[in-house]
């Protein structure tokens, strides 16, 4: 990889994670807590909707409510009960995201674990209930999602005016990247055009500037500033090239998810178009069965070689150190407070150099 990517300190990357851990955590919490309590009344077995949400709150990395905490802090104020709200209500769309994504795809693994629907279906047949237990196990993992939603919502409805059409911006712009990745799989797009945009819509502006112009937003801030709205995108699509160059050649181990998932899916990559471009006409019919039943696990370990040997994936790497050095100038230019400027470069590395 050419040119060097800027590293992460650590002087101002504690602050995001101290109120992630000491204050949004134990508010999903109780917030769930109370919510199966609710559903308690109901009567048995109609609590598991809240107790299965819970559950799949307990972890991740949270960078949605970080990007939102430091978009917070460009007006200079102080965490409060507002900005709590909103970073709940990210993780709760991530988590509404993430189990429909699941089940969009048909994946079996998330997080190392099976993916909600699958757990459900495998309870179903644990206790030997009545009727198809996949089927059981998509629907309540659909209403699981919904049910996600429906408390961000709530949430989001306790926004001031700009806030709320900040959030609707959000989740119509993820709405149409999700659109976008299936309707490009399904038509087999491999154009760099539209690889751009659903990366940028489905991911880039979902993870890190639409947080951030919440935040800016919670604060009082009538719009983000231009640099730290462009940083937003550059490094939400080095995110998301990073998601691709993972789900090609990631450790399972480290990823939660098999290698070769997003090859079987046909996605809209910018990985797979710069295949189509550059891939030598020997492997191209590898790349025609990309998104289709009749891709092996052959095919897939070929076309992954092939992706390496052939500079895609180095192309992609360089891709990504442009886009987080361009980042960390643009909101250096745009001059925020000292605090927030560091953090949002760190922040940005971290979330380019992953590996899960």
């Amino acid at each position: 990889m050419t040119g060097a990517m800027p590293t992460a300190g650590t002087a101002t990357m504690g602050a995001d994670l101290a109120f992630v851990a000491g204050r949004l955590r134990p508010h999903l919490a109780d917030m769930l807590a109370a919510e199966q309590a609710e559903w308690k009344e109901y009567g048995a077995p109609w609590w598991d909707v809240p107790q299965e949400l819970a559950g799949y709150l307990d972890g991740g990395k949270a960078l949605r409510p970080r990007f939102c905490y430091w978009g917070h802090a460009i007006g200079a104020r102080r965490p409060g009960p507002l900005l709590l709200r909103g970073c709940a209500a990210l993780e709760l769309l991530h988590a509404f995201a993430l189990i429909h994504d699941d089940l969009m795809d048909c994946s079996a693994v998330r997080r190392g674990a099976p993916s909600l629907h699958r757990q459900l279906a495998a309870e179903h047949r644990l206790h030997r209930w009545a009727g198809d237990p996949d089927a059981y196990g998509e629907a309540v993992a659909l209403l699981t999602g919904d049910f996600a939603l429906a408390l961000a919502s709530r949430l989001a409805a306790t926004f001031p005016a700009r806030a709320r059409l900040v959030w609707a911006r959000l989740v119509g712009e993820l709405t149409a990247g999700q659109f976008l990745d299936l309707a490009g799989a399904a038509r087999r797009d491999r154009s760099a055009e539209v690889a751009r945009t659903t990366a940028v819509l489905k991911s880039g502006r979902y993870t890190v500037t639409g947080p951030l112009r919440l935040g800016a937003a919670l604060s009082g801030e009538a719009e983000l500033p231009v640099g730290v709205a462009r940083y937003g995108d550059l490094v939400g699509e080095a995110f998301q090239l990073r998601d691709d160059l993972l789900g090609v050649f990631g450790d399972p181990r480290r990823t939660g998810k098999p290698v070769g998932e997003d090859l079987r899916a046909g996605k809209p990559t910018l990985l797979l178009a710069y295949a189509a471009a550059m891939l030598p006409p020997a492997v191209q019919p590898v790349l025609s069965r990309v998104g289709s039943p009749a891709l092996t696990g052959d095919d897939a370990a070929e076309l992954t070689e092939a992706l390496a040997a052939c500079g895609i994936r180095d192309r992609v790497e360089r891709r990504i150190a442009g886009n987080i050095r361009a980042a960390c100038a643009a909101v250096r230019q745009a001059a925020p407070p000292a605090r927030v400027r560091e953090a949002l470069c760190d922040l940005a590395v971290a979330a380019a150099i992953r590996q899960g």
